[in-house]
């Protein structure tokens, strides 16, 4: 039986937006967030786990040593057989109201749509980042509500549980391609994406960034790029999106912290994108770019 390792940090809310950016940082998959603490759940079947957490503490110990009042000593540190771990993990996701027109739903939820035009994304997430409620991810469907029109030829990058491509195709994308580098991910968003009938005709491919996503699928260009990553990662991503997103195209990119968020947007304007849009909430941003039209 798989066993998980849950380890949680009593962290007050006015820091959790900063805490969790760290723990992503380090290596977390993703944390669940509480009233007044953090939880990440380590699947002891990975090598290395238990240097993982250590490492998290050091990060945390790091903060409290730059003066925040953050504990680095978990106050849980236990394992939790499979079936413990599912059930925690369903009795802390719930239906989330993200945006105007997006509800995030759990699959073994039942929901009913309260407006006509909210749209639900059916989600049974695991351990992938992007269950929708995480300020980068709702930033993100924010973003794609502003931008989707219909028919675009779209790739997500980094696509996670998959709730971005569902969005997108729910506002009427086009062909769309989904990617994630991780093989676990993969096949986590293909199950999610055949929740969602809406989402059916999206492929997924495990890819390092564009490395191994196929020239036919770029030839001609491509009209919207999604990317909901860790902002370390998205500094190599622009140039490699930037000759493929056609003039007038779209770029949209969240997972970016304060203490980044001029160096990304350095690096957008550098490779031709216009910032149309800054978007903000807590200490986390997402941009809104345009690929440069001939003449601009």
């Amino acid at each position: 039986m798989t066993t998980y390792q849950k380890v949680s940090w009593t962290v007050a809310p006015e820091l959790q937006d900063l805490v969790v950016s760290v723990l992503i940082e380090l290596g977390a998959d993703g944390v669940e967030q509480g009233d007044d603490s953090l939880t990440i759940y380590e699947d002891q079947a990975n090598a290395g786990w238990e240097q993982r957490v250590a490492t998290y503490a050091t990060g945390l110990s790091i903060l409290k040593e730059q003066g925040l009042d953050i504990d680095a000593t978990p106050v849980e540190n236990t394992a939790l057989s499979s079936d413990t771990y599912e059930n925690e993990w369903k009795n802390f996701y719930h239906a989330t109201r993200v945006t105007n027109r997006f509800t995030v739903v759990p699959a073994w939820e039942d929901y009913q749509k309260a407006q006509e035009q909210e749209r639900l994304i059916v989600m049974d997430p695991d351990q992938a980042f992007g269950t929708g409620t995480h300020p980068t991810t709702s930033l993100m469907l924010q973003a794609i509500e502003a931008v989707v029109r219909g028919g675009e030829k779209t790739i997500d990058v980094g696509t996670g549980s998959g709730v971005l491509a569902v969005a997108a195709k729910h506002l009427g994308a086009g062909e769309l391609l989904a990617t994630d580098i991780d093989e676990a991910a993969v096949k986590t968003a293909e199950e999610n994406l055949a929740l969602n009938p809406v989402a059916k005709d999206v492929t997924v491919i495990a890819s390092d960034l564009m490395q191994d996503v196929p020239a036919s699928f770029t030839d001609g260009g491509v009209d919207l790029v999604l990317a909901n990553i860790l902002a370390d990662v998205i500094l190599p991503l622009i140039p490699q999106v930037a000759p493929i997103v056609k003039p007038g195209g779209h770029f949209l990119v969240s997972g970016i912290y304060d203490d980044v968020a001029d160096g990304i947007e350095k690096a957008l304007l550098e490779h031709g994108f216009t910032i149309q849009q800054k978007m903000v909430s807590g200490t986390w941003h997402a941009f809104i770019c345009q690929k440069k039209t001939k003449g601009e």
